[in-house]
């Protein structure tokens, strides 16, 4: 059956939608490794039941060691405090990240308690006994964060804008913005220019796809606003 013109453009907006999508979780994986926090990408929740279908899925789970700390000469690179100060250096800190291209936003699967997708995830992250489990997550649902004097659960939303209503709803959510995590790599590599090569043509090839092209665009900006367009630019249009 031969697609309409109008199903051609809906499905070719769907691929645009996803691509950016994708650009955008990459960016976001590669701002929390700088910051010391080792991540999973694309987190499938499993029911427990088996089902053909996931639960749900995070864009990104990451955690940070207490007293995590690079240095570069001598010097320590200072991470991001909207990470950093959410904890204190005797936690270990663990981050549920939801990627979004425009609004932060909440994914229903984790703010729904009936369908029970939180305890699925603090049961494989393994910081808790089993019996802790259910009031941990109690915590998360109601207010999106949950610590001991060990550990901090905290779920994050990464968008270009910060939503207000959510922020009402739960007043513990983190929100960070592209133009912040922009200007967080713009001072990262003007204070350390030792993380690039002395080589223009090199790049660390470990870096993701982002990261190898933002080390090469960096040489040429001049400010903070240079990097906020490129990265953008970058999720809108790769």
């Amino acid at each position: 059956m031969q697609m309409s013109e109008d199903q051609k453009r809906e499905m070719e907006q769907r691929r645009r939608d996803v691509a950016r999508g994708k650009r955008a979780e990459e960016v976001a994986s590669w701002y929390f490794r700088l910051n010391g926090f080792l991540s999973i990408p694309g987190f499938v929740v499993h029911p427990d039941v088996v089902r053909r279908n996931p639960m749900t899925e995070a864009d990104l789970i990451a955690v940070r060691f207490p007293y995590s700390q690079e240095l570069i000469a001598g010097r320590v690179m200072v991470d991001d405090p909207r990470l950093t100060n959410l904890g204190s250096d005797s936690q270990v800190l663990f981050r549920l990240v939801e990627v979004k291209t425009d609004l932060c936003n909440i994914n229903g699967p984790w703010s729904n308690e009936r369908d029970g997708n939180m305890q699925r995830v603090i049961r494989r992250l393994g910081f808790a006994r089993p019996d802790d489990v259910p009031p941990i997550a109690t915590a998360m649902y109601q207010d999106l964060r949950w610590q001991d004097a060990n550990h901090i659960l905290q779920y994050i939303t990464v968008g270009e804008r910060v939503n207000d209503g959510r922020q009402r709803q739960y007043p513990k959510l983190v929100q960070i913005t592209w133009p912040e995590i922009a200007g967080f790599l713009f001072e990262r590599f003007s204070r350390f220019p030792e993380k690039l090569s002395a080589d223009r043509r090199l790049i660390h090839e470990q870096w993701p796809a982002f990261g190898r092209r933002y080390g090469r665009v960096f040489r040429r900006m001049k400010s903070v606003e240079d990097s906020r367009q490129y990265l953008s630019q970058y999720i809108r249009d790769g």
